[in-house]
């Protein structure tokens, strides 16, 4: 029986991907700014609680496969910093923007990053919560 707090684990985790991937204006005009959703003024905010909420969520959702018990061993602790590095390398200009820095990364980065992101942390999500189920008995 599937567990439905799961499902809608993953179906936010989903959003969160579609906010993280789309939520900045990197390769020009043809992709929409998804961080004016709240409103201009809380886009810096919306730069926060997207990874951090996308990282709860990714936690949370081995913690519910694993019905409460989390496991925490090499290959889980390799998925989540797989994950970890996805995540830093979509939001890198928002980190060099807090640092201060005026550096910015090439178009082609972006594209790269924009395809590899959503597809690297959904595989790295599904399988943290392959590696967390609990079996069911037969």
């Amino acid at each position: 029986m599937p567990n439905t707090r799961s499902e809608i684990l993953a179906l936010l985790f989903g959003v969160l991907l579609i906010l993280l991937t789309f939520g900045d204006d990197h390769t020009g005009n043809t992709i929409g700014n998804l961080d004016t959703i709240f409103g201009l003024r809380f886009w810096p905010l919306m730069d926060i609680i997207y990874p951090l909420a996308s990282i709860l969520v990714f936690l949370y959702y081995g913690e519910t496969k694993a019905n409460g018990d989390l496991k925490i061993n090499l290959k889980t602790t390799m998925l989540f910093l797989t994950y970890i590095v996805l995540l830093f390398l979509i939001s890198v200009d928002d980190v060099l923007q807090v640092l201060g820095s005026s550096a910015t990364l090439p178009r082609t980065y972006w594209i790269i990053i924009m395809w590899l992101y959503p597809i690297g942390s959904a595989i790295a999500f599904f399988a943290f919560g392959h590696e967390n189920e609990i079996p069911e008995n037969t």
